[in-house]
């Protein structure tokens, strides 16, 4: 299969089987022998198409004139997007393979519908969409962001606000990773990975964080050899909020894959870490992580964080709770139209569930952080203020993080901010008696 069937898919396979884009795409590319300037197109065009779906909706909804089929549909919208987006490929090649590809699947027939809706679309010019009347609609079209968000946006952040976080989920992500400083300074592997040839700068946001411009970081031998891991700088800010302390005992009570609660291992303050995840088949994967970094006093087991007996107190513990992504559109570009706004509701119900009953684990005076990568102020900011009202005997317990420079107890980060992910972060105190 050459690079635009796989193409297809990939994109059938996240759009109609709900796949996560990033296991699809990695999931292919092993199976297939690629070179890397076709992984890198693959890549392009579907997460390209995914993001940019509802501007090439707004497209090419007016040449589709009868009902086609839905693979028929996923093949324009992939070809329309390297028509419009992708310069260096040529309008007739994206069009006679996307004229092959349909013959293939679903004979001379279907291939005529494809070529007739592509050199139509071709030889007209694109559709003004700043010729749509309201504010929001033309944001929602321009970004491809979903109304229902947009409008928690505005009424949150105002109109100004939505236009930029929207804007800001739709640049490429900056690449971060965590030195692992439990083996190895930052300066150290900055010098090392850069002897590699690497492209690696400094991060100001944490003092382990390592920004990367380009280039397949996970294949470094330093990575195999547990110097690093792959995390976005927003979510180490966690570590900042959590301030672990020498022979401290610490709860990741939603670990999977165990990113915060092995960065607190790192800083080789702590006695011991518990991971813990409501998935079973994802404590291998904590397991793995911490056997490559080097990492001992942790235990990672099954467990649900809103009902789990934990049998011990601990002096800090980590809910990063599951939540409706909003942060990472960028990162896991489906998000945005697989979570719907009745979605909201119960994820609230279950961020409060877990924060309920873990906080019983909690010894007094011990902090607890609560997390999550959405940008919704039900999930974050109501689920803080919530939780607190419903329990006398926790606190808001101010932090700082100098580099955004704040401090207080509770802190949404907006991705045009500093180029992250969206984040929020609170931390609690539990009250000595």
């Amino acid at each position: 299969m050459n690079v635009r069937e796989l193409a297809l898919e990939a994109y059938t396979r996240i759009t109609e089987e709900g796949g996560y884009s990033n296991i699809v795409l990695n999931d292919i590319i092993k199976n297939n022998e690629m070179e890397s300037a076709d992984r890198g197109l693959l890549t392009e065009i579907v997460y390209g198409t995914i993001s940019k779906r509802l501007t090439i909706d707004f497209y090419i909804k007016p040449y589709i004139k009868k009902k086609i089929r839905r693979w028929q549909k996923s093949l324009l919208y992939l070809s329309v997007y390297q028509i419009v987006w992708l310069e260096r490929v040529p309008n007739y090649a994206v069009i006679n393979e996307a004229v092959d590809i349909a013959k293939d699947i679903g004979g001379p027939g279907h291939a005529n519908v494809i070529n007739g809706i592509l050199r139509n679309f071709e030889r007209n010019p694109l559709r003004d969409i700043g010729g749509v009347k309201k504010d929001l609609s033309r944001l929602s079209i321009e970004t491809s962001i979903p109304l229902w968000i947009l409008r928690q946006w505005k009424t949150h952040h105002g109109m100004e606000g939505a236009e930029k976080i929207a804007r800001a989920l739709n640049t490429h992500p900056v690449m971060y990773i965590r030195t692992n400083t439990s083996v190895i300074s930052r300066q150290e592997l900055l010098e090392k990975l850069q002897m590699d040839g690497h492209d690696v700068e400094k991060s100001a946001l944490h003092p382990d964080a390592v920004k990367v411009h380009g280039g397949d970081i996970l294949r470094s031998a330093l990575y195999k050899e547990g110097y690093f891991s792959i995390q976005d700088v927003s979510s180490m800010l966690v570590n900042t909020a959590l301030e672990p302390e020498r022979d401290d005992v610490i709860l990741d009570a939603c670990s999977a894959p165990g990113g915060k609660g092995l960065h607190a291992l790192e800083k080789m303050t702590v006695r011991h870490v518990d991971l813990s995840d409501i998935h079973e088949h994802k404590i291998p994967l904590i397991k793995s992580q911490a056997k490559r970094l080097g990492l001992e006093n942790f235990n990672a087991f099954q467990g649900d964080a809103a009902a789990h007996d934990y049998s011990r107190m601990y002096d800090r513990i980590i809910v990063d709770a599951p939540c409706s992504g909003l942060g990472v559109i960028r990162r896991k570009p489906e998000i945005r139209y697989e979570r719907t706004e009745q979605d909201i509701g119960p994820l609230v119900e279950l961020q409060l569930d877990i924060l309920n009953h873990v906080k019983n684990y909690l010894k007094p005076g011990g902090i607890l952080v609560y997390s999550t990568c959405t940008i919704h102020q039900m999930e974050n900011e109501n689920v803080a203020y919530t939780f607190k009202k419903q329990n006398d005997d926790m606190e808001f317990d101010p932090f700082s993080i100098d580099a955004l420079d704040f401090e207080g107890p509770f802190k949404q980060i907006l991705p045009h901010e500093a180029g992250t992910d969206g984040f929020f972060i609170a931390r609690f105190r539990k009250k000595e008696k």
